[in-house]
């Protein structure tokens, strides 16, 4: 894996585990991915929730 996708997951889980909250809709992921991570990052979605997955060193 890439250094810069390394560093790209790191910041999004970061950002999630800063705002993530469950059970509560407007903290959800997707809340989560359209407030913060879409407009400071410009991923879709589907690369948030990768990035969430991959277990980084």
């Amino acid at each position: 894996m890439h250094i810069s996708t390394k560093t790209r997951a790191r910041r999004a889980q970061e950002i999630a585990a800063k705002h993530y909250e469950e059970g509560n809709q407007s903290k959800s992921l997707k809340a989560v991915w359209r407030r913060y991570i879409e407009p400071q990052m410009g991923i879709c979605y589907a690369s948030f929730l990768a990035y969430l997955k991959m277990k980084l060193d």
